[in-house]
C-alpha cells in the first residue's frame, strides 16, 4: 500500500487481540470508509502469529483512525507499556452526528448488536434522537440526530 498522508490529530485504539475484526466491522458499517494501510506480523517475529494485523490506518466517514493489536508477550514492544491494564472506557466515546433517521437506526442496530445499550434511543432534551452504545469490542459510540431547523437542516 502507498504511504498515507499524516493527519494532525488521529484517534488511536489499542485492541487486545481483535483489531482486524474491529476494523473490518467498522469499515463495513460506516459509509465513506476504507482501510488505508496495514502492517502484519512476519513469520520470524517473536510472540506474533504470522499474518496477524499489528497496525492499521483506516477511515470511517472520511475521518482517519489508527489502531494496533497490543503486542503479545515475547513480542517487541510488549515491555514498552503496561498493556494488560489498558481497557476502553465509556468516558471516551466516538461521537457520530447522523444525517437521517435511517442512518441513525442502521448504525444503532449494527453497533449495539452483541454489545450493550448504555443509553437507549430517546430524546434527552439536548437531542431529538440520541443513544450511547458500547459495541462488541468495548468501544463506546454516542449517536446523535439533531432536530431539524426551520430551514430543514439539522442543527448541531
Amino acid at each position: 500500500m502507498s504511504a498515507v498522508p499524516p493527519q494532525k490529530l488521529t484517534t488511536f485504539w489499542a485492541f487486545e487481540k481483535d483489531a482486524e475484526e474491529a476494523v473490518t466491522f467498522y469499515t463495513s458499517v460506516f459509509e465513506d470508509s476504507e482501510v488505508l494501510h496495514t502492517i502484519r506480523a512476519r513469520a520470524d517475529e517473536p510472540g506474533w502469529t504470522e499474518g496477524t494485523l499489528q497496525h492499521a490506518i483506516f477511515s470511517l466517514g472520511g475521518q482517519q483512525f489508527m489502531c494496533i493489536n497490543i503486542p503479545p508477550a515475547g513480542a517487541r514492544g510488549h515491555d514498552h507499556a503496561p498493556w494488560d491494564t489498558y481497557r476502553f472506557s465509556g468516558a471516551t466515546a466516538t461521537y457520530v452526528q447522523c444525517s437521517s433517521d435511517s442512518e441513525f437506526d442502521r448504525l444503532f442496530a449494527a453497533l449495539s448488536e452483541k454489545g450493550e445499550v448504555v443509553m437507549p434511543v430517546g430524546s434527552y432534551g439536548f437531542s431529538a434522537k440520541f443513544a450511547l452504545v458500547e459495541d462488541r469490542f468495548g468501544m463506546s459510540w454516542r449517536l446523535n440526530l439533531s432536530a431539524p431547523t426551520s430551514a430543514g437542516r439539522s442543527s448541531s
